[in-house]
């Protein structure tokens, strides 16, 4: 799951530099808003970017490896990661049927052909 988030956060910064805006806690924590919450995490997200020296001539994929050498942005993305299946949203769905004669006895959605 790692190298999703590693594409993600690689993804999203081309765009930032793409469009001539600087990269910053405030706009990652926008972008990333699915899995960076806290003020803190951007922050140190942020700062460990602007160490890479990712600019603006680099395509997409040179960002993205330039994330994956770094051992402090996968730290960082492992502890997003982490943080983000701890507080994911589950769904409990309790279903009693009584059925009977023919036909069908679906609880939830059907998908038919």
């Amino acid at each position: 799951m790692d190298f999703i988030t590693t594409g993600i956060i690689a993804s999203s910064v081309y765009d930032v530099l793409k469009h001539g805006l600087k990269l910053s806690a405030g706009m990652l924590k926008e972008r990333l808003s699915e899995w960076i919450k806290e003020d803190v995490v951007a922050e140190a997200v942020a700062e460990e970017l602007a160490k890479l020296g990712i600019d603006d001539g680099m395509s997409e994929i040179a960002i993205t490896r330039r994330l994956e050498q770094s051992p402090a942005i996968i730290g960082l993305i492992r502890d997003i990661n982490a943080k983000v299946a701890v507080v994911a949203h589950s769904t409990i769905t309790n279903v009693t049927q009584t059925h009977s004669g023919s036909g069908d006895n679906v609880a939830g959605n059907k998908i038919a052909k």
